[in-house]
């Protein structure tokens, strides 16, 4: 038997708006699965069919491509109480950042309302619009990012976006991951760290950036 932390899930964007009494009685009707996966499995492959809609509780997944060439294109990273798995065929697969749980429903459940036409289906197809919309501003930063000419440019972007109130960028992938998210080789990413620390830009730790001349970085970003 599952034993879901219904508090937790209901403070999912995906399920605002819906009490509990509801989110059980529908989460029961999509027939929905509780997921567990470890650091490094596969949740879904590239070019795969897949019939699930996902929704993390837990832990981080990283939406990547993996390129003939041997390398690897990482889209984005799915942080809690986001979604993923919207596409009918993934282009992308998925992958566990870190330990997961999640939710599996059917996407069929989405598309379409029963009989009932219950209030809370409803209010679940407005909060996943409103969540989508937001997918929509993580590729657009991608494209931000991949778009700039030099490497110093693409990383100076993503400190910017990434940053927080007090200039520190939470480093959640591991260096190699990062330079496949920005599209360069992790040579070239490492040094040109370097560069930009010995240029009194920022300072590198193991774990997270700090900012240390905004205007250099934003002049570079601009």
């Amino acid at each position: 038997m599952i034993f879901l932390d219904w508090e937790a899930v209901g403070n999912n964007r995906l399920f605002q708006g819906i009490s509990e009494a509801e989110l059980k009685r529908m989460l029961g009707c999509a027939k929905f699965q509780y997921k567990m996966y470890h650091k490094g499995d596969v949740i879904f492959r590239q070019d795969e069919s897949v019939e699930n809609f996902y929704v993390l509780l837990k832990g981080q997944v990283t939406i990547a491509k993996h390129l003939i060439s041997g390398k690897k294109n990482i889209l984005y990273i799915v942080r809690e109480n986001q979604i993923f798995g919207e596409e009918q065929t993934f282009q992308y697969g998925a992958w566990a950042l870190s330990d997961v749980e999640l939710i599996e429903m059917p996407k069929t459940f989405f598309y379409s309302f029963c009989s009932n036409a219950c209030k809370h289906h409803k209010q679940l197809i407005q909060n996943i619009l409103e969540m989508l919309s937001i997918k929509e501003e993580l590729a657009v930063k991608k494209i931000n990012i991949v778009s700039a000419v030099s490497l110093k440019e693409r990383i100076s972007i993503w400190i910017l976006e990434e940053a927080d109130e007090y200039g520190i960028v939470r480093v959640e992938m591991n260096r190699e991951d990062l330079a496949d998210y920005l599209g360069v080789a992790r040579p070239s990413l490492s040094r040109t760290l370097m560069q930009m620390q010995g240029e009194g830009m920022i300072e590198v730790g193991k774990k997270q950036i700090r900012i240390l001349d905004v205007k250099k970085i934003q002049t570079l970003s601009n």
